[in-house]
Formats: C-alpha cells, sequence, structure tokens
C-alpha cells in the first residue's frame, strides 16, 4: 500500500470517527399507518458518547405542542394503553384522536453533538361511513344541475364513484361511448357531480359511493331524477301593444289676415 492510500484510509476512518460523535438517532418506520383500535408502534433509537441522555416524546398537530413521555414518565393520559420499549412507544387502541406527529428528541449535554430529534407520522385508517347524497328529484333540460356525496368519518379522506342506473360514471365522459355527447363533470375527490347543462338524456337513478383504503365501498339509498323538457313560447304570446300617441293641440292665439 502507498504512502498516498495510506493517507486516504487513514483520513477516512478520522471522518469516521468525528461523524459518530454526539447524539444519532434512527427511526425502523417514518410513516406509521394502522387501523383504528389496533396497535402502532413508534420507534426510536439513538446512541450517545456520554453516559446520561434525556429521552422526550412529543405530539404536535399543527401549532399545539404536547408531552407524550417526559422526565422518564409517560403522560397521565398515556398510561394504561402506552408503555415504553426502550426508547420506542407502544400505543394501543389508537383512534382518528391519536393522529399528529410524534418527535422523538435526545440530549446528551457531554456530547459533541448534544442533541438530535426525528419525526414519525400516525395515521389511523377509518373506513368510511354511509354517504349523505343530494339528488334532485327534477330539473329543466339546460339547466345546470349538481349532485352532492359526502361522508366525514373516514380517514384517509373517502374517494366518491356516481352510477346511473348502476352504471358508473367516469371522471371524463369523452372516453366512456355510451356518455360522448353529456356534459357532466366529476369530482372523485370532493363528490359533486355536475351537468351542464343537464338534458333529458339523464333522466334515470342515481346513488354515490365512498370508499378509502381503510375499508368500503359505502353507498347512498338510490333516486330517480326526472329531466323535463322547457315549454315551447307559443306564436303570438309575446307580442307587446303600443297605446297610440295623444296629441293635445292648445291655440293660444287666433290671427286673421
Amino acid at each position: 500500500m502507498t504512502r498516498v492510500e495510506i493517507f486516504l484510509c487513514s483520513f477516512s476512518l478520522l471522518q469516521l470517527i468525528h461523524q459518530s460523535h454526539g447524539v444519532t438517532i434512527t427511526s425502523l418506520h417514518r410513516n406509521v399507518e394502522v387501523k383504528e383500535f389496533e396497535t402502532a408502534q413508534l420507534s426510536c433509537n439513538y446512541q450517545v458518547e456520554s453516559d446520561h441522555a434525556r429521552l422526550e416524546w412529543k405530539k404536535i398537530v399543527g401549532n399545539q405542542v404536547s408531552f407524550v413521555y417526559f422526565n422518564g414518565l409517560l403522560m397521565e393520559k398515556y398510561r394504561g394503553r402506552a408503555e415504553m420499549r426502550g426508547s420506542s412507544i407502544r400505543l394501543r387502541d389508537v383512534t382518528r384522536e391519536d393522529m399528529a406527529t410524534y418527535r422523538c428528541e435526545v440530549a446528551a449535554a457531554g456530547d459533541k453533538v448534544d442533541f438530535a430529534e426525528i419525526d414519525i407520522k400516525l395515521s389511523v385508517l377509518v373506513p368510511p361511513a354511509v354517504p349523505t347524497c343530494k339528488i334532485p328529484s327534477s330539473a329543466m333540460s339546460g339547466s345546470r344541475v349538481v349532485l352532492t356525496c359526502k361522508e366525514s368519518d373516514g380517514s384517509p379522506p373517502s374517494d366518491y364513484t356516481w352510477f346511473k342506473d348502476n352504471k358508473k360514471l367516469l371522471e371524463r365522459p369523452a372516453k366512456d361511448l355510451a356518455y360522448i355527447n353529456t356534459s357532466y363533470t366529476v369530482n372523485q375527490k370532493t363528490g359533486v357531480l355536475t351537468f351542464n347543462p343537464v338534458k333529458k338524456t339523464n333522466s334515470g337513478s342515481y346513488h354515490c359511493e365512498a370508499k378509502n383504503k381503510a375499508g368500503g365501498p359505502q353507498k347512498c339509498s338510490a333516486q330517480y331524477m326526472q329531466i323535463s323538457s322547457r315549454p315551447s313560447k307559443g306564436k303570438g304570446t309575446n307580442h307587446t301593444t303600443v297605446p297610440p300617441v295623444k296629441e293635445d293641440f292648445k291655440h293660444t292665439k287666433s290671427f286673421i289676415i
């Protein structure tokens, strides 16, 4: 081995040792997904140089920060359904209220790098509920008609699918030959079905389904929507009669020639 090679190896080793100085944190899973009422494992593993380190866990929801584990103890609201596994947390019977970012923080005053932290995002999966659908029973052709479908229980938020006479309405009707001449749009994220304009051929039985990665689909009851033609205007029905102008001549003087 040449002197240059020896120097490079020694430099790399020194660089590795230098980088290992101080607090380091790792996690097996940075994004945790569990179904409601199941158990979540929030993994945090750390290494320090000194014999003394301070471990803390925090829950972050928006701008709100609260302690989960502090001064060697779990907070009271977590006792009974959470336990420490080393520096990691095992959380049982999770609900939607547990959805948050959890931060593991480690401080070691004697280390060269004396502080480190890592975030773990916890998502709780909840199946959708039966959606609420608003479908007009009748409308006039040529008008703009909006049908809505919504449910608020699902996590993550549900995707929505509309059906006419049990046939799925595509988000892009131009790709479906059966509806190529139909002017409608479907928003699968908001559950809004819009006809603009609506036509007589849009008459039919409509229902909507909601589903997400946790479960489904759940559907609302089908309702029939009848589209009627606008009444044609009869001939002569729009004539307007203008009364003649009455002229009033006043003679104030008479001239005799």
